[in-house]
C-alpha cells in the first residue's frame, strides 16, 4: 500500500567555501546549474518521485551573508510505501511514515537534525482537504540505522491519518442495517404467502451480497479479517437465517397439518365407536352418562385449556396454538434481539477506539 504526498522539502548546512562578506546584501541566490556540494539525501520508503521544473526547476539554493549557511528547497510529489493495518477497516488510524537520510556519508559525515522551531509547516485548511482521511498528527522523529556499510544519520516524519467514516456510514452500514430489518417483515407475513416471503429473503440476499462484493473490490487482499467483513457477515447471516427460518416454518406447518389430521381421525373413529357401543348398551346409569359427556366434549374441544388468569398462556396456546406461528413469533423478538446486541459490541470495541483519536492542534 502507498500514498502519495506533495511537499516542498528544505535542507540547511554550512559550507565555509561559499563564505561572504556584504555591506549591502542578505544573502545571494545561485541557480539550480551552479555547481555546489549538496547532501546525497533519499527518502528511504520512496517507490517513486520527481522534482517540478515548471515551467522553471522549482530549486532554490541561498547562501546567507557572512556566515555560509546555505539554504536549499525544492519542490518534490513523492509516492512513499506505507504498511497499512486494515484489520479496523473503515474504523481505523493509520500511521504512514517518510524517512530520509544520506545515501553515501555515515554519521561520522553528515548528522541530520530537525529545525527547533516549527520543523513541519502545514499549510492552512491541509488537514481537513483529504478526501478519504484526516491528518489529525504530525509528529516528528529519528531513524538513524545501523547496515554492514557503516550508521547512516536519518530523521522521520510521522503522519497519523484518520480514516472519513461518514461516507461507509451512508453507503454501507445504513443501507446494510435496512436490509437486515427489511429481511424481518417476511416474520410478520402469513406462512401460506410463500412467494412473497421467498421472494423478500432472496432479494435482500443477493443485495447484501452485491454491496459486499462492491466494498471488497476496491481493498487490497489481504489475510485477515476486517472490521468490515465482520459487519456484512453477520448481516448476512441473519438475512440467511430469515430465509432458513421461513424454511422451518413451512416445515413446521406441514407438520401440524398431519398433526391435526391424525387428530380428527381419531375423534372420528373414538366418536362411532361411542356410537356403536350407544346402540347396543342403554345409557343406566350416571357413570355411563358421565362418560358419554365426556366424550362429546373430547370432539368439540380438541385441545382443552385449563381455566387460568395467566395471560402468558392464554396468549400462547390459544392464539398461537400451531408450532409454525409460534416460530414466527419468537423470530420476530429474537432476531432484532441478537441483532442489536452485536451492534452493541460492534460500536463498543471498533468506534470507541476511532472516535477517542482527535485531530491536533494546529498551533
Amino acid at each position: 500500500m502507498e500514498y502519495s504526498l506533495h511537499f516542498t522539502f528544505r535542507e540547511e548546512w554550512v559550507d565555509e567555501r561559499l563564505y561572504f562578506a556584504s555591506d549591502h546584501l542578505d544573502h545571494i541566490i545561485l541557480t539550480p546549474g551552479q555547481k555546489i556540494w549538496t547532501p546525497d539525501t533519499f527518502f528511504q520508503n520512496e517507490k517513486d518521485g520527481k522534482k517540478h521544473d515548471i515551467d522553471t526547476p522549482n530549486i532554490l539554493i541561498r547562501v546567507h551573508n557572512g556566515t555560509g549557511k546555505i539554504l536549499y528547497s525544492c519542490r518534490l510529489t513523492l509516492t512513499l510505501s506505507c504498511p497499512m493495518r486494515l484489520a479496523d477497516y473503515p474504523l481505523d488510524v493509520q500511521n504512514c511514515v517518510a524517512d530520509f537520510a544520506s545515501y553515501a556519508y555515515t554519521v561520522r559525515d553528515i548528522v541530520y537534525v530537525w529545525k527547533n522551531k516549527d520543523p513541519i509547516q502545514i499549510k492552512d485548511g491541509l488537514r481537513q482537504s483529504l478526501p478519504s482521511f484526516l491528518l489529525s498528527r504530525v509528529s516528528i522523529g529519528n531513524c538513524t540505522s545501523n547496515t554492514a556499510t557503516g550508521s547512516y544519520s536519518c530523521l522521520r516524519t510521522e503522519l497519523q491519518l484518520k480514516r472519513e467514516f461518514s461516507y461507509y456510514l451512508l453507503q454501507l452500514y445504513i443501507p446494510s442495517f435496512m436490509l437486515v430489518a427489511v429481511s424481518w417483515v417476511s416474520f410478520w407475513l402469513d406462512k401460506d404467502s410463500v412467494p412473497a416471503r421467498v421472494t423478500l429473503g432472496v432479494t435482500t440476499l443477493l443485495t447484501m451480497t452485491t454491496q459486499a462484493s462492491g466494498v471488497n473490490a476496491n481493498l487490497p487482499p489481504v489475510s485477515y479479517t476486517k472490521a468490515i467483513d465482520i459487519w456484512i457477515g453477520v448481516c448476512l447471516a441473519f438475512i440467511f437465517g430469515a430465509l432458513l427460518e421461513f424454511a422451518l416454518v413451512n416445515w413446521a406447518a406441514r407438520q401440524d397439518i398431519v398433526r391435526q389430521s391424525y387428530r380428527a381421525k381419531q375423534q372420528a373413529n373414538l366418536f362411532f365407536r361411542n356410537e356403536n357401543q350407544n346402540m347396543y348398551t342403554p345409557l343406566t346409569s350416571d357413570v355411563n352418562s358421565m362418560h358419554m359427556s365426556i366424550n362429546l366434549r373430547e370432539l368439540y374441544n380438541p385441545e382443552p385449556m385449563e381455566q387460568t388468569s395467566n395471560w402468558w398462556r392464554q396468549f400462547w396456546y390459544v392464539k398461537y396454538n400451531e408450532h409454525s406461528r409460534k416460530i414466527d413469533l419468537i423470530s420476530r423478538v429474537m432476531f432484532p434481539a441478537f441483532f442489536i446486541i452485536f451492534n452493541i459490541t460492534y460500536w463498543w470495541r471498533y468506534l470507541i477506539p476511532y472516535l477517542a483519536v482527535q485531530p491536533q492542534d494546529d498551533k
